[in-house]
């Protein structure tokens, strides 16, 4: 025996159609609803984009400073200071002091270090500082403050290694001249006594092995303490600043206060509609 639809209480067809209906005469009914939330939103929008005050961001991207380490064979020196080591620097309220509070014109040291915002640069040992500011000229000042600090803090600390590399050159240095003149000696000696001459001669020539290993260590030496090897931190490329504001964003913010609008509109009518079914049932 087959059962009857409707006694199963499934839905047919015909009741598809009245939803689609209802739908359509929900719309018809809250038009006024809709449109006036959307004008609602639309005005929120654009009161809060002429309230709101502009924002420009500049960027900078610097690269670490460098030592070259008597062991080093790569084109560049090792990093004064590991790159997460320095972004976590620039998270602490204490890195920053008076002067970098004045080029900012942040209210506290706490509001500037959490308003500079410091990245690695993906897949280099790179920096990427970026600040907002109402201005571009005052963000552009405080990025170059941020970065000037970062520099001679740097700076201070390569200090030790790079007087540690100048003490072994000098070393070097004199210790080829002593050889020099050693094997100066040596060769004069041989060539006026007969007796030893080979002798003389031999040690001549191993005090030359030395001369030749002294003198390729100290072109080594000077090659360390040179660019790319040694040198401090310095702007990868000049700072970034663009005259367009970041934010705020006037497209998004106008695109959520048409859809909010609209779905308080919706929400509202909604609302009204059950209250107004309630009353007269």
């Amino acid at each position: 025996m087959k059962e009857n639809p409707q006694e199963m209480n499934l839905p047919s067809q015909d009741d598809d159609e009245i939803s689609l209906w209802d739908i359509v005469e929900f719309l018809k009914e809250g038009w006024r609803w809709l449109t006036g939330g959307v004008v609602v939103g639309a005005v929120g929008a654009v009161g809060f984009v002429l309230v709101t005050p502009s924002q420009f961001e500049t960027t900078a991207i610097v690269q670490p400073a460098t030592v070259g380490m008597p062991t080093t064979t790569t084109t560049r020196g090792a990093e004064v200071e590991p790159v997460a080591q320095t972004l976590e620097r620039l998270k602490l309220p204490t890195f920053y002091d008076e002067a970098m509070l004045q080029a900012c014109q942040a209210p506290s040291r706490q509001a500037l270090s959490g308003s500079v915002k410091a990245s690695q640069v993906k897949g280099n040992a790179l920096i990427q500082v970026s600040y907002r500011a109402p201005t571009t000229a005052l963000a552009e000042a405080c990025v170059n403050a941020v970065v000037g600090q970062l520099t001679r803090s740097q700076t201070t600390m390569a200090e030790p290694v790079i007087k540690t590399l100048e003490e072994q050159l000098v070393l070097t240095k004199k210790q080829l001249t002593e050889a020099e003149g050693f094997q100066g000696q040596l060769e004069k000696r041989a060539a006026s006594s007969a007796d030893g001459a080979s002798l003389l001669m031999l040690n001549a020539l191993s005090k030359r092995e030395e001369i030749v290993r002294l003198q390729k260590l100290l072109i080594e030496q000077k090659v360390q303490l040179s660019a790319p090897l040694t040198q401090p931190m310095q702007l990868l490329e000049p700072i970034y600043a663009p005259e367009r504001p970041v934010a705020p964003k006037k497209l998004p913010v106008l695109a959520g206060g048409l859809l909010g609008g609209l779905v308080l509109g919706g929400l509202a009518f909604f609302v009204r509609r059950s209250w107004l079914g309630r009353k007269a049932a």
